[in-house]
């Protein structure tokens, strides 16, 4: 997952974007004595249900178990992908029925597995079943006949009870005008048929595929190709609009990384949705985390402006988990346990240097300035303080999957990436500015690396050995201790503080970061009125009061508040966000059963915020850590 943010989209329905980073995979060696042939038809699609075909190796006796898994890395919850699967059957070389018999909601037995030949089932596609509505739409499959086919296999392809390492070789057919871009290793390609080869299954997992138009672009990174593939139902966007947009940003996070990055591909899967396929998924957006790419889906109807920002957000996120878990990853997360969820102790590390690393990268590589950078940490404090702020780190982390840590999840977005600003100015301090917490995680990559897994219990030890006893204290104290973290006294020891500031907002319709400044009001009609309950500066010198009824919005009359026009209101009011300062808008409010006019230029709209500023009396010291903290 990522930060919650307001978009376009998310006003009246209050519907929150959740920005969803994980992790999988690791590389491929197909080179596997048991190998499990897997057949998929895009071409034989009925109701939104594609058949798949799984013809294992010979078993040497007894029961055969088959697994759909319930949870998947870099989403740490329970999806229980067997709901969408159905008609389960199991066949001999004869072609005879063998008796399949379902045990729970993701696990098949077959009792007499020396006979199994193959099975077959239906899939459904998460994207339009009531069920997939708990799954993240980046996690989940789209099936849309000759059109577009988001496959995420984790949610289509099971394994075999002691065969999570056995490989796959899996044969697609597809339609004609359609092209398949996945990580995936390709063995073939026609116009109507694709092999691809998977070492085990943690690549079926880690590997998602897209079919759909050729719309995509390619660029270089040193050694490493991007490809960009994009699917835009309405042609709105392509992805030559972000080709230079990515890769500048890729560009810097490629110098950031040095040579702890060893990726030789990475592949961005961007699918745009309609407005009925974001309120089928709550308003969710973002992207989920593969080794080697990334899918990423948002509301096809944002501006390409906003677009470009949030996919600058979530990319540079996803492209960090190339140094973790891809190079620097735990045995739980190597040899992941998909039924059961057993997690590791790191996500302090997982998402939380990752997140850390993406905004220090832009601050760094003059993306943006200190004060965007400052605003960034400075919101990370407020939004962790909404979270259990004793919970110890290392405890959240593995029992992520369960309550009460579940519900505390996003924590790893705010407090895990200030656990990492906090190491990195310890280390900075301790080293003289030569040192950062970036030089130990290339260490550490350059030690283990893709194929070997670290003990999850010995890690803070050989950190703790690579550096200072002050950053054992704080990872004993903060990360696996119960106490909050005084940001301050670490900001300080750099020549910043947090102090009484404002904070600039997103648009003039927001009177804090989260709120908008309407919400709906019971009227003697028995019908909904949208009132004014906030003001901000901008609004307010405007001409809004508090209780007013908002009835033309710069232009537009408001619709009745419907389930139906819901869309049509989320777009009126998130048209605010690309409004610029100098731009003149009009509304009419009706105020004590008077109709008013207000009217103005839209300007800069600002709430008051604790922010992380610079010190004014400074010493030469803090000042010289700064500058090697944030140059």
């Amino acid at each position: 997952m990522k930060r919650l943010i307001f978009t376009q989209n998310s006003l009246v329905l209050l519907l929150l974007i959740v920005m969803l980073k994980g992790c999988a995979s690791l590389v491929l060696n197909y080179k596997k004595s048991n190998v499990i042939e897997t057949y998929i038809d895009l071409n034989s699609v009925e109701n939104d249900q594609l058949i798949i075909t799984l013809d294992p190796e010979p078993f040497p006796a007894g029961e055969v178990t088959f697994y759909m898994p319930s949870v998947i890395p870099g989403t740490y919850q329970y999806s229980n992908f067997g709901r969408f699967i159905s008609d389960v059957k199991a066949f001999d070389k004869k072609g005879q029925p063998l008796v399949v018999a379902k045990e729970d909601a993701n696990t098949w037995k077959i009792v007499n597995g020396k006979q199994l030949d193959r099975i077959t089932y239906l899939v459904d596609d998460t994207f339009d079943s009531e069920e997939g509505k708990e799954v993240y739409p980046m996690a989940g499959t789209k099936i849309e006949k000759d059109e577009v086919y988001l496959l995420n296999l984790h949610a289509m392809v099971g394994y075999f009870k002691g065969g999570k390492e056995w490989a796959y070789r899996v044969t697609i057919d597809s339609p004609t005008d359609l092209v398949p871009f996945s990580s995936m290793e390709s063995a073939s390609h026609t116009a109507t048929q694709d092999v691809f080869l998977a070492d085990r299954y943690f690549n079926i997992i880690d590997d998602p595929i897209l079919y759909t138009n050729d719309d995509s672009v390619s660029f270089t990174l040193d050694d490493i190709e991007v490809n960009l593939a994009v699917y835009s139902p309405k042609g709105v966007h392509k992805a030559t609009d972000f080709k230079e947009t990515l890769e500048e940003m890729m560009q810097a996070q490629k110098r950031f990384l040095g040579n702890a990055n060893t990726t030789k591909s990475y592949d961005i899967l961007l699918l745009l949705m309609s407005m009925e396929e974001l309120q089928h998924y709550g308003g969710m957006q973002g992207a989920l985390e593969h080794h080697t790419s990334t899918t990423v889906t948002f509301y096809e109807g944002l501006e390409t402006d906003s677009l470009k920002e949030y996919l600058v957000d979530v990319v540079s996120h996803e492209f960090f988990h190339t140094l973790t878990p891809l190079n620097v990853h735990s045995e739980q997360v190597h040899y992941f346990n998909y039924n059961e969820g057993v997690m590791s102790q790191h996500l302090w590390m997982y998402e939380g240097t990752t997140e850390y690393f993406a905004n220090l990268f832009q601050v760094q590589q003059n993306i943006i300035d200190e004060d965007n950078f400052y605003g960034r940490m400075s919101d990370k404090i407020s939004r962790a303080k909404r979270f259990n702020d004793n919970m110890p780190f290392t405890e959240m982390s593995t029992n992520i999957v369960d309550e009460p840590y579940q519900a505390n999840y996003q924590n790893v977005y705010y407090k895990g990436a200030l656990i990492n600003m906090c190491l990195d100015i310890i280390i900075r301090e301790q080293s003289g500015g030569t040192r950062g917490f970036l030089n130990v995680m290339q260490a550490l990559a350059k030690k283990y690396g893709v194929d070997t897994p670290f003990t999850d219990n010995k890690l803070f030890d050989e950190i703790i050995s690579m550096t200072y006893p002050e950053v054992g204290a704080f990872i004993e104290t903060y990360i696996q201790g119960e106490t909050p973290i005084p940001y301050k006294n670490y900001l300080e020891k750099a020549g910043v503080t947090i102090s009484e500031t404002e904070k600039k907002l997103q648009s003039i319709i927001m009177i804090d970061p989260r709120t908008p400044f309407i919400a709906p009001k019971p009227n003697k009609a028995g019908s909904m009125d949208l009132a004014v309950k906030g003001l901000n500066n901008r609004l307010e010198e405007i001409g809004f009061q508090k209780g007013d009824l908002i009835r033309v919005f710069n232009g537009t009359e408001i619709p009745e508040l419907s389930q139906e026009n819901m869309g049509a209101l989320n777009m009126l009011f998130g048209a605010s966000f690309s409004w610029l300062p100098e731009q003149k808008v009009t509304f009419e409010v009706e105020r004590d059963g008077e109709r008013i006019t207000l009217g103005g230029t839209v300007g800069i709209a600002v709430s008051p915020a604790k922010g992380i500023t610079a010190l004014e009396d400074a010493t030469p010291a803090q000042i010289a850590l700064r500058n090697a903290w944030l140059h």
